[in-house]
């Protein structure tokens, strides 16, 4: 960390595989976030302290994705440009990809999410998919509401 509070530059190495990989745990002002990655896009990101598959070190793609984080709950971002790969089916990526499209300030109903997948009668799975995301906070399941 820096005294700005932003994640430190990682030395330069090896490059990583694009199949290798790596976690690691930022603080925040708000507690641990882990930011999981596999050598090209972030593929998890988790509220405290955990272990994901794959070695324990930081990456550039980790510590992009920490500073975005942090400037976010800092108030200072409003959208997330970190090149994400989240791992779930074809519907749970389908209902990911229009949550993520709700715009920041603005929430929606799961009913809501599921007509605009063409699948509006499947809202109680869409309700399931958004509590399965990978990505906390890149994906703002907290943007998804009760009708």
């Amino acid at each position: 960390m820096t005294s700005s509070g932003k994640p430190a530059p990682q030395e330069r190495g090896a490059p990583l595989a694009c199949d290798e990989r790596t976690f690691f745990t930022y603080p925040t002002a708000f507690g641990p976030v882990t930011i999981g990655a596999d050598g090209q896009a972030v593929t998890a990101v988790v509220l405290g302290e955990v272990a994901l598959p794959g070695t324990g070190r930081a990456t550039a793609i980790t510590t992009e994705a920490a500073n975005q984080v942090m400037e976010y709950l800092a108030g200072k971002r409003t959208a997330f440009t970190a090149a994400c790969a989240p791992e779930g089916t074809d519907f749970q990526l389908r209902v990911w990809q229009a949550v993520a499209n709700i715009p920041y300030g603005q929430t929606r109903t799961a009913r809501e999410i599921a007509a605009t997948i063409d699948a509006a009668e499947a809202y109680r799975a869409v309700g399931a998919a958004v509590r399965k995301s990978p990505l906390a906070l890149l994906i703002p399941a907290h943007r998804v509401v009760s009708a």
